[in-house]
């Protein structure tokens, strides 16, 4: 069984992570953690944290402690991703346009491992818009 996700309780702890690491990714995932898309969620993150630890750290925020974030991220999904580099949320484009965050739930630790490592080679090309290895768009009605 793969390690649980380090937790980020408060707003304080959120932007620590986010604004302290200056040469990895920083993935969070906002939700609810007794949601089963958000159960889901963790599971496929976890199973994938060692093999991308080198060039992204994933964190797990439950909304209801980060009000704040909720509000500032317009947060509404079970489970959502967002990806930051440097301090600011990236830019994707998983089929339908720019978005900073996926708001559905990642099927296998494969798919994860695909998108992060599209996520974090665009990150570090400085890639203004990063586009996913797949397109979500007609499967999630985008």
């Amino acid at each position: 069984m793969a390690a649980p996700l380090q937790r980020l309780s408060s707003t304080y702890l959120v932007e620590q992570a986010v604004l302290g690491e200056q040469s990895k990714v920083v993935c969070l995932r906002f939700g609810q953690d007794f949601s089963p898309e958000c159960m889901k969620m963790d599971e496929v993150l976890s199973s994938a944290a060692q093999a991308v630890e080198p060039a992204c750290s994933i964190y797990a925020v439950d909304m209801r402690e980060v009000p704040e974030c909720v509000s500032e991220f317009q947060l509404t999904a079970p489970a959502q991703l967002i990806f930051f580099f440097r301090g600011k949320p990236l830019d994707l484009d998983l089929g339908s346009g720019p978005q900073k965050k996926v708001e559905f739930t990642l099927s296998s630790r494969q798919e994860f491992l695909d998108l992060a490592e599209a996520v974090c080679r665009g990150a570090q090309q400085g890639m203004q818009l990063i586009v996913a290895p797949r397109d979500y768009s007609m499967q999630f009605r985008y």
